[in-house]
């Protein structure tokens, strides 16, 4: 798959949907995406992903023995295109399951890449130096705060208000270039995203348990007794009360008047018995390519529109052939997926051992200052900022900032009618 930006998103609506849920829905975003040179719509999107989950047999014993040499030199083949581009390929290596696999691959086939890494703790740079050593590379970590990117002048260049709460660790790892005295113009930034829709969008087990309890608050009626402005106030907890079908979303976000007649939109995936096919249309397509995918895209794009983002697992001929594939590459019961990077990974590396206590990503938080127009912002629209949690206040920031410097007059009026 590819990629190009288009203008500036000034659509209000659609401005008010991304602080809402922190995504904006595919078909929507400033991100254009191609599959086999044609432009894709979330429809095209969904129809695949429904015929990559039919036609799998799920068979736990086959699931168990299965590896990826049936797709390795697919992979790899993409990768090396990477040599293509006269350009110095440098990964986003955050010690996971992707970033390591792309990384071993990147050695295998004697690709020269750097490697930029953010570790949220000690722990955390100790599995990633670990998996260095393993690997034969080195780690360049990222500083604590930014200390060559311009963060003002970054977001008044970028075209699509980025709410991921990773987005500003990206940034983190993009002022390494600075300090290499690299020039982004002359960079490929490899990232390990886009593998889950396919391989096995499974939840974990808080979010498992938060679906059961929405389930039964909607069967309650709760979401519509219980107000927005007290959901929002109550922050993840306030979660529990959305709808039952809003459960596979990153949740804390601001809502506004009009959150339900927006989110309501993705009810229709709920169709769909299989709780893994149910994420992969959700959050596979809408949250993951238009939030978390697009956030290096974004960033870079707006430290330099020259700068280049590759996704190895976007690659066409994969994604074809998982859809062909006929057995799952996800243990649902045990809730583990891509079972056959796992498998590689424990092979060629230890993975299992070195990286088992890695944990949950925490993102990066700057300190921040509100502007007087963005609290005159909050006030035109009812939100009250000092209510926020850390999520929320981070949304509406970037959000307001983006509004601000794009000169869009935000009235509330404007979403509601």
């Amino acid at each position: 798959m590819n990629y190009t930006l288009s203008e500036k998103l000034i659509d209000k609506r659609i401005l008010a949907e991304i602080l809402q849920n922190r995504f904006c829905s595919f078909d929507h975003s400033t991100v254009k995406w191609t599959y086999n040179n044609k432009n894709i719509k979330a429809l095209d999107l969904e129809e695949k992903l429904i015929r990559n989950y039919s036609k799998k047999i799920n068979d736990k014993n086959l699931s168990k023995k299965f590896n990826c040499n049936d797709w390795l030199d697919i992979f790899d083949t993409g990768i090396k295109k990477l040599n293509l581009l006269n350009k110095q390929p440098i990964l986003f290596f955050s010690g996971g399951k992707d970033s390591t696999f792309i990384a071993s691959r990147m050695v295998k086939n004697n690709i020269n890449s750097l490697f930029y890494s953010y570790a949220t703790d000690n722990n955390h740079k100790k599995i990633i130096s670990d998996l260095a050593e393993k690997l034969g590379i080195k780690i360049y970590f990222t500083n604590s705060n930014l200390k060559y990117l311009n963060f003002e002048e970054v977001y008044k260049k970028i075209k699509e208000p980025v709410l991921d709460p990773a987005g500003l660790s990206v940034l983190l790892l993009l002022d390494i270039n600075l300090k290499n005295k690299i020039n982004f113009s002359d960079s490929v930034f490899i990232d390990g995203m886009g593998n889950d829709a396919y391989m096995g969008h499974l939840p974990g087990k808080r979010e498992l348990q938060k679906m059961y309890l929405q389930k039964f608050f909607t069967k309650l009626n709760l979401h519509n007794i219980i107000s927005l402005d007290f959901m929002n106030k109550l922050g993840k907890v306030g979660d529990l009360f959305r709808p039952d079908y809003m459960a596979y979303f990153p949740g804390s976000n601001i809502k506004l008047n009009n959150y339900y007649e927006l989110a309501y939109f993705y009810k229709k995936y709920s169709i769909h018995k299989d709780i893994v096919l149910q994420r992969a249309l959700q959050r596979g397509i809408h949250y993951d390519f238009c939030c978390a995918i697009n956030k290096s895209i974004l960033y870079t794009n707006a430290c330099d529109e020259n700068s280049k983002v590759f996704l190895p697992f976007l690659d066409e001929n994969l994604i074809d052939h998982y859809e062909s594939r006929s057995i799952i590459d996800y243990d649902l019961s045990k809730l583990i997926n891509k079972l056959s990077i796992r498998n590689y990974l424990d092979v060629e590396l230890n993975f299992k051992q070195i990286s088992k206590t890695k944990g949950i990503f925490h993102p990066f938080f700057p300190k921040i200052k509100f502007e007087k127009k963005q609290i005159e912002l909050s006030k035109k629209i009812k939100i009250n900022i000092n209510r926020l949690n850390q999520l929320q206040t981070y949304d509406f920031f970037l959000w307001s900032k983006y509004l601000i410097n794009n000169d869009i007059n935000f009235e509330l009026i404007d979403i509601l009618s």
